[in-house]
């Protein structure tokens, strides 16, 4: 019986101990509620019994300072002073947080309890979230010393001279930075944060290798295109060479749809764009790029020519003067775009020439693909402008001035026969300008005769309107180019006869 006693007093006692314990450490553990359990770190730092807010600024701080402490890079006898902020290093010290306050707050609540005592009574060290290294930036950085040792890599090179040979510039392995290797040290956590390190370097293959660019298969010329430009009109000769040097070696690839405004860009000021007449509202008008629909147009010629596939081409809204009705083909950035797709099984590479007034479209590619061209367009119908009369009030009656002398429209069709086979390319419709006349309206002044009395002066018989009947077309620059006649057989085979024994005119 007093055995019995004895053990009921003993489980009594440790039950009591038991409940003591469990709450104390409940006591314990909310009055951390809101806090990181105490003993617990991120490697070095302290942040036990500190909100997740109070903790994420102790640690940002100790990550700045790594952050920011001098790194001297050595890269032979040459020496660079930085950072690893500099370099492109990055913390994440949130992450760091939360991990930090999950101690004691998930899992079993055994493992709860370990975690719990383990760290008041001892310490849990947890480590720092991963230094994240940006290698761009830090190659951006130190491009200055990687240049001095030893060659970098170069990339193989298509080479087109202005004889359509094609040359291939092998490709040739260099010296590069390994900064993978390099960096292991910068990365440790752990002070003193400044550091010395000796940039390691490993071989390199060129991104382009020669076997590259002969798998290409570009091996000669497809077609070219040519159109002229008043080369004394000096913003529109510039904005003409500044689009066509924006396509100049471009490569397309098999089956990659080529967008004019995407290659070019935006035609603005800071880009270097200038002022110079461009079609807006049915308008000849002063406008910013003025002369890119030239570009436009001879690369769309020479498109056609090599028989690649047309994805998107709009005609201007009055006729131009620098391609024949129906081969024109109008940009505006965001707006109308010139795509084509390259069907073939072979890259094709642009390449753009302008000088002496004269801007040159050619397409190389594989010559085994080339296609025969012709390339057809017929005049549907004349449309006559419209006469327009306005009365003047400061002309003298019988006066009459040309305001503008107006210009016809069209309807176009345009064809293309490949191989013998003729496909439609475009139904389209040109705007006639309207004729303006102004018709003076004020009384001729009177005349005094011998005696003294008024007598009216006749009448001016009606002028002749300056250029009537003589300046029928439109054109981009002079507002006019004459009438418009079929344009037929115009043939596209040959890829380096210009555009085919046809004569541009030299306006626009």
């Amino acid at each position: 019986m007093q055995k019995k006693k004895k053990a009921l007093l003993l489980l009594g006692t440790a039950a009591v101990l038991l409940v003591v314990l469990v709450s104390g450490v409940l006591i314990l553990f909310l009055s951390y509620q809101d806090k990181i359990l105490p003993g617990v770190r991120v490697e070095w730092i302290d942040v036990g019994g500190l909100t997740k807010d109070e903790a994420r600024k102790k640690i940002e701080l100790s990550q700045q300072e790594f952050l920011s402490a001098p790194v001297e890079i050595i890269a032979g006898e040459n020496k660079l002073e930085t950072s690893r902020a500099e370099l492109g290093f990055s913390m994440d010290a949130q992450k760091a947080v939360d991990k930090c306050y999950l101690v004691g707050r998930s899992g079993s609540l055994v493992k709860r309890f370990n975690q719990f005592w383990t760290a008041y009574l001892h310490q849990i060290e947890l480590p720092c979230e991963e230094v994240k290294v940006d290698y761009s930036t830090a190659e951006k950085v130190l491009e200055p010393l990687t240049k001095s040792i030893g060659d970098q890599p170069q990339n193989a090179r298509l080479v087109i001279n202005d004889r359509d040979q094609i040359t291939i510039i092998p490709g040739k392995p260099g010296l590069t930075a390994d900064l993978e290797s390099s960096f292991v040290d910068l990365l440790s956590f752990h002070k003193p944060f400044t550091a010395t390190v000796e940039l390691q370097f490993r071989e390199k293959e060129p991104e382009v290798t020669t076997e590259d660019v002969q798998a290409w298969g570009i091996n000669g010329l497809l077609a070219t295109y040519s159109t002229s430009f008043d080369a004394s009109n000096i913003n529109r000769s510039h904005n003409i060479a500044l689009a066509s040097k924006a396509l100049d070696n471009c490569l397309v690839k098999p089956g990659e749809v080529f967008s004019f405004n995407g290659q070019v860009g935006p035609r603005t000021a800071k880009r270097g764009y200038r002022e110079a007449i461009v079609i807006e509202a049915n308008q000849f008008v002063p406008g910013l790029g003025g002369g890119v629909c030239q570009v436009s147009t001879t690369l769309y010629n020479a498109v056609l020519l090599a028989g690649l596939e047309i994805v998107e081409r709009s005609n201007h809204s009055l006729a131009i003067a620098y391609a024949p009705l129906g081969r024109d083909a109008t940009v505006s950035y965001g707006y109308q775009d010139l795509k084509f797709r390259n069907n073939m099984d072979s890259y094709i590479c642009i390449k753009t020439y302008v000088g002496r007034g004269v801007l040159t479209m050619k397409i190389f590619g594989n010559t085994q693909q080339k296609k025969k061209v012709q390339l057809q367009t017929s005049i549907t119908s004349v449309i006559p402008p419209k006469v327009i009369t306005k009365k003047d009030p400061n002309l003298l009656e019988g006066k009459t001035v040309v305001e503008n002398s107006g210009a016809k429209g069209y309807r176009v069709t345009a064809y293309r026969i490949i191989n013998g086979t003729k496909h439609l390319l475009s139904n389209d419709y040109y705007r006639p300008i309207d004729r303006v006349v102004r018709v003076g309206t004020k009384p001729a002044p009177k005349q005094k005769d011998s005696d003294g009395k008024d007598q009216d002066q006749p009448k001016t018989p009606p002028t002749k309107p300056p250029g009537e009947g003589d300046n029928d077309g439109a054109g981009e620059d002079n507002g006019g180019n004459g009438d418009h006649g079929d344009n037929n057989g115009d043939n596209g085979d040959s890829g380096d006869n210009g555009n085919n024994g046809e004569k541009d005119d030299p306006t626009g």
